[in-house]
């Protein structure tokens, strides 16, 4: 088996005010030709900047001291400026994380791809624009001919992604690096990529390299897989090895905090306890020991060696593992499945009146300007973006709100909040219409309810102190407190330390600035919540931790959430209610167990079933659903569904259905439901 790319002794540092960040130590691995391999690990683990050092775009505090990077026989750390711009032009490709912020907004696609390619001096410029046509329509964008003309914003994000491994594959790479390709998208969206890409490598013998924290991704995707941690790499292997026999403390932790590995609903989900050492400081025995629940203090004072697990390529450094030094073993408590809380030792307040009771809400949006429209002739120059919703909430509660990116789950959201205008319909909360308030008569209201934004960084001011962020809502509301008592104990709320006051935004993780958020949001004690995508880009460890967090709270102050989420695995183990949203319309609503267990609309169904497993014996062959969501502004006739569902019928494609209850009390919108 050729070697394409063999890495040896790679040592990384960056300059800081603080001394050096240690960021790579000793990483030693190697990817074979045809292959694909993952590389998994918490955020701060040094998983991108494996990618920046072999392709030297590093940042200009980074110090690479030591290590070789072959590629094709040809060290990547000592090759030229002119050299290694030809390499990542035409032997090594990226697939970016964002593909919005990697893609120029003010050029076509098409002047893009003929960029990408300026070294094909033997192709004529038509030549060049029918290959980047070829690709875009190779990777399932439909009418390429015309859309290869049109700007990444008006792709979706999913047909934006596309596009970018649409140019990563136009030169034909020997090695396609793909940095977390499938972060910001739905499940179905993700099924879809990942079988691109897997049918692309198929076919062409390109290596792959994909950098993911998804475990899922990876074990569906990959044919190896590295894992990494605090800038060392743990264990290496294939990939059906790795997952059936992890033998790392890390490993086995990491594969047990993923929620899709439990079936069965439970309110409390596996974590890692503690952070992440500070890099700074170069440890001296197992940089996992302070985390580990099965160290001892051998651990902690010597550094392990890499020991074979299997004939295979299977290794792991751990201590635990050496033959000739056999140490006391812990029993692991990493594999066990976290106890389930019983019902009463959660919050009941049962009232005769539901705390939010949502009734037809529809929200529009104009696209285009009043006068546009009466020039063109058009009375209606809007699109629903929400149409008549309707959903209940008791106290206590959770109602996990799921759908495609685009179905309208963060309007709905907004409108009941106030933060958009509604159409019509009405917006319950302890009695009180909502939608019929103006600003004055709303602000005392939200004192009670509070919003949890997706982006945890982009939602808090760059300008201000942690501290300065948790008192905000007392000051808005004109409470006087002992403010730097107040902030002391929403820290302890959310489990955060003291000396986390003085920071910034930036100076924070990605989970520690959601916890700022959900201080923020219980500042005032509210009894609603809306968490707009809470998990969205944690690790599955800090998920755990974010999510528990909120459960707990629950459990002590009776607070109602409705979750926004399309990561299905998390909803499962949170909500008690769920609503499935399509087009802006709810779908299926009802007891969330039951939905999991038995789908009554096929879109439902869909989702359900495209869930990836972190296993690689459980790989899907067949896509459970296919195409993107339609435009809003070109509905589909009949049920809207049909045009994407493998159980359409004539009746389905011109009349919209109605809605129907089940037997279990679910309501369902759909001509056929697959439940009765």
């Amino acid at each position: 088996m050729t070697k394409l790319l063999d890495v040896k002794n790679l040592n990384v540092d960056f300059r800081t005010p603080l001394g050096r960040v240690h960021a790579l130590r000793d990483i030693n691995f190697s990817i074979t030709k045809g292959k694909i391999v993952g590389i998994v690990g918490e955020s701060g683990s040094g998983k991108s900047t494996i990618i920046w050092t072999i392709t030297q775009l590093l940042a200009k505090n980074a110090i690479v001291k030591s290590g070789v990077a072959n590629f094709n026989g040809m060290d990547l750390l000592k090759a030229d400026n002119d050299t290694i711009r030809g390499i990542r032009g035409e032997k090594i490709s990226m697939v970016f994380q964002d593909p919005m912020t990697s893609q120029s907004p003010v050029l076509t696609y098409a002047q893009q791809m003929n960029d990408i390619m300026y070294r094909k001096n033997e192709l004529s410029s038509q030549e060049k624009r029918e290959k980047a046509i070829a690709m875009m329509r190779r990777v399932g964008i439909p009418d390429p001919e015309s859309r290869i003309d049109q700007y990444p914003h008006q792709f979706s994000g999913g047909m934006r992604q596309r596009a970018g491994i649409a140019m990563s594959m136009l030169v034909e790479p020997s090695l396609l690096i793909a940095d977390e390709p499938t972060t910001a998208l739905d499940v179905t969206m993700e099924a879809q990529i990942i079988h691109l890409i897997r049918e692309l490598q198929k076919e062409t013998d390109t290596t792959i390299m994909v950098v993911s924290h998804n475990l899922g991704l990876i074990a569906e995707l990959c044919d190896e897989v590295i894992i990494m941690y605090a800038g060392e790499i743990l264990e290496t292997g294939k990939i059906e090895e790795i997952y059936s026999n992890p033998s790392h403390p890390y490993t086995q932790a990491l594969l047990a905090c993923d929620p899709a590995r439990e079936s069965k609903k439970t309110r409390t989900l596996s974590v890692i306890p503690g952070d992440i050492p500070d890099s700074h400081i170069k440890p001296k025995g197992c940089v996992f020991a302070s985390r580990c629940e099965l160290a001892v203090q051998h651990c902690r004072t010597e550094k392990p060696e890499n020991y074979r697990i299997s004939r295979s390529n299977h290794l792991a450094k751990c201590h635990l593992l050496d033959p000739k030094k056999p140490l006391p073993k812990p029993q692991s408590n990493f594999k066990k499945i976290p106890k389930t809380k019983i019902s009463s030792e959660r919050f009941s307040h049962k009232d005769k009146e539901k705390l939010l009771k949502v009734n037809n809400i529809r929200v529009q949006f104009p696209i285009m300007t009043k006068l546009k429209a009466k020039l063109k002739g058009i009375n209606d120059p809007y699109v629903d973006a929400v149409f008549n919703a309707s959903l209940s909430l008791e106290r206590g509660e959770t109602l996990g709100l799921v759908g495609e990116s685009g179905s309208g789950k963060t309007t709905l959201g907004r409108a009941i909040l106030g933060l958009v205008r509604t159409k019509s319909g009405s917006a319950e909360y302890n009695g009180r219409d909502l939608c019929q308030l103006n600003s004055r008569e709303f602000k005392p209201l939200r004192r009670n309810m509070a919003m949890m934004f997706q982006d945890p960084v982009g939602s808090l001011s760059p300008r201000q102190t942690v501290r300065s962020l948790m008192v905000e809502p007392f000051k808005i509301h004109g409470i006087e407190k002992n403010y730097d008592e107040e902030a002391k104990r929403l820290c302890e709320t959310v489990r955060l330390p003291e000396n986390f006051l003085s920071r910034y935004p930036h100076e924070l993780s990605g989970g520690q600035a959601r916890r700022v958020g959900v201080a923020r949001a219980l500042a005032l004690n509210p009894e609603f919540i809306i968490a707009d995508e809470p998990t969205a880009g944690l690790d599955v460890s800090v998920q755990g931790e974010i999510l528990n967090l909120m459960n707990d709270l629950q459990d002590e102050h009776g607070i109602a959430y409705l979750v926004i989420s399309h990561n299905l695995p998390v909803v499962r183990h949170i909500s008690d209610k769920l609503a499935i949203m399509y087009l802006g319309r709810l779908i299926e609503t009802g007891d969330s167990a039951n939905i999991f267990e038995k789908p009554a609309h096929p879109y439902t169904e869909a989702l359900v079933n495209g869930i990836p497993q972190p296993d690689p014996k459980k790989r899907r062959k067949l896509l459970s659903i296919e195409g993107e969501i339609p435009s809003l502004t070109s509905r589909p006739l009949g049920c809207e569904f049909h045009p994407r569902c493998k159980y359409v019928q004539k009746k389905c494609k011109f009349d919209p259905p109605s809605i129907k209850t089940l037997s279990d009390g679910r309501e369902v919108l759909c001509h056929f439901p697959l439940q009765t």
